[in-house]
């Protein structure tokens, strides 16, 4: 049986479709403006989105004035899209791990939204956007974060362990300490996110003859059993979501 993968071009256009725009991370537009509330716009400042994917949130953050984006991503597929849907955009194909190899600048502000958890070496991942920021820029890291327990009780879909890596917070603070951050201030969204969950699957819902229509039955099955599952381990207090907020030092 055909395996979907939500970080493939497939994925994320499924997720697009369902989410209503260009968006993988969780809280779409308004998850945006949470994690920029409290940025300066400054039409001159370099921002680097890291995980871009098909690039809407890199767009809306051109758009809203906060500065000039860069988006860097693995998957040169969603990249190819992501160039023609939005051209205000510069977009980079490679690695995290390669960025300071692979850009030709450096950056005031460096975010993540969902993108980290599925980093294999997140320590490395961080060493090597410092090397790629500005003294004293800022990091915005939005993600999942183990609340207890996710360990232990992860969530597999098809023999695939979804969300690999959340954030853990007795680990975060070393590591950022490690590669050249200082952590500035920690925010809980837990509620926002199972808020945001329930939306989602909602959504699923709503939208599952289009779902079948872009991608089977198959992909169906599987966006239900990811979401509905991500949903129910917030709920039971095994993960939640963080805001996170660094500066370089």
């Amino acid at each position: 049986m055909r395996t979907l993968e939500m970080n493939s071009l497939e994925g994320k256009r499924l997720l697009a479709l369902v989410r209503g725009g260009d968006y993988a991370h969780a809280g779409e537009e308004e998850a945006i403006d949470r994690v920029f509330a409290n940025l300066p716009k400054r039409s001159g400042q370099w921002l680097l989105d890291v995980g871009c994917g098909r690039g809407g949130t890199a767009d809306y953050v051109r758009r809203g004035g906060w500065g000039r984006v860069v988006g860097i991503d693995r998957d040169g597929d969603s990249l190819d899209e992501a160039r023609s849907g939005y051209p205000g955009v510069d977009f980079v194909a490679g690695e995290v791990c390669d960025a300071p190899r692979l850009l030709s600048r450096r950056f005031a502000v460096v975010y993540l939204l969902n993108s980290f958890y599925a980093f294999e070496a997140q320590r490395e991942a961080l060493a090597s956007l410092r090397r790629v920021a500005e003294e004293g820029a800022r990091l915005l890291l939005f993600d999942y974060v183990d609340r207890g327990g996710f360990r232990h009780d992860p969530l597999v879909v098809n023999g695939r362990r979804i969300l690999p890596h959340p954030i853990e917070r007795d680990a975060i603070c070393g590591e950022l300490e490690e590669t050249g951050w200082k952590l500035v201030s920690i925010e809980d969204l837990h509620e926002e996110y199972r808020r945001w969950y329930v939306g989602l699957v909602s959504r699923i819902e709503e939208r599952a003859s289009e779902i079948v229509g872009m991608g089977g039955e198959e992909s169906l099955d599987h966006l239900r059993a990811v979401y509905r599952g991500i949903l129910r381990k917030i709920e039971r207090g095994l993960l939640g979501g963080v805001l996170l907020t660094g500066a370089a030092v």
